[in-house]
């Protein structure tokens, strides 16, 4: 009975930490995704003065980066405004509270200076790509190395 009870919790421990490493392995990629996307946006308008909503549409970025990218645009066929529709949809991303916020600010610079919007775009892009350069080779969850 002892071994059986002894069992059961290195399962339970072990689907546990299984379960926190996928989180993290998904948050890592969208975080790499989504930076790659950003920087994209940025010489989209940088090189062409494209739109950003027709730049939005475009596919490829990513799993993560295209479906943050479709939340947005379907937040503005609905109506919303495109700061509104962007926070939204970084709220729904699976990254941590803080590149939820970092990506949200963004939306902040809509409607300023296209150097403005740029400046913002190439930093969250930085940004996002050293949080997710941080714990790389290392097993992490948040600010907590495992």
């Amino acid at each position: 009975m002892k071994l059986l009870g002894a069992a059961l919790i290195l399962c339970g421990a072990a689907l546990q930490c299984h379960a926190l490493l996928g989180a993290r392995r998904q948050e890592r990629a969208a975080l790499r995704e989504l930076s790659a996307a950003l920087e994209s946006l940025e010489r989209g308008i940088r090189a062409s003065l494209t739109p950003l909503p027709r730049l939005l549409g475009q596919r490829g970025a990513g799993k993560y980066a295209d479906a943050f990218f479709a939340d947005v645009l379907a937040q503005l066929e609905n109506g919303t405004p495109l700061p509104d529709g962007w926070r939204e949809a970084a709220a729904r991303t699976p990254l941590g509270e803080r590149e939820q916020a970092l990506l949200s600010g963004l939306a902040d610079t809509f409607g300023g200076e296209e150097d403005a919007v740029l400046r913002a775009l190439r930093a969250a892009a930085q940004a996002l790509r050293a949080v997710g350069r941080v714990g790389e080779g290392r097993f992490q969850i948040g600010d907590q190395p495992l």
